[in-house]
């Protein structure tokens, strides 16, 4: 049987506490989406067709079911899709 769970990671740095799901690699594509610049938001990380496959929730808690959601729907994603997302 398939191992299909998404394991994730987070830290607390000070005032600023992160928890990030799939694949977080500086090489693929970012797209931020911020409710407060650098402090609260997600930023998504996307491959070469665009799909989501990691996701960094930026001071937002609860929210890794969402983000796994949307790795696992595995279609290509575009900022106006992505923008408000996981709020």
């Amino acid at each position: 049987e398939p191992y299909v769970h998404l394991p994730y990671f987070f830290s607390d740095l000070f005032e600023f506490g992160y928890e990030a799901v799939g694949e977080v690699d500086g090489r693929l594509e970012t797209f931020a989406d911020w409710t407060d610049e650098h402090r609260t938001g997600t930023v998504y990380y996307l491959d070469r067709g665009q799909k989501v496959r990691g996701v960094m929730l930026c001071n937002l808690w609860g929210k890794l079911d969402e983000a796994r959601r949307l790795i696992r729907e595995g279609r290509a994603a575009t900022p106006e899709r992505l923008r408000g997302a996981i709020r």
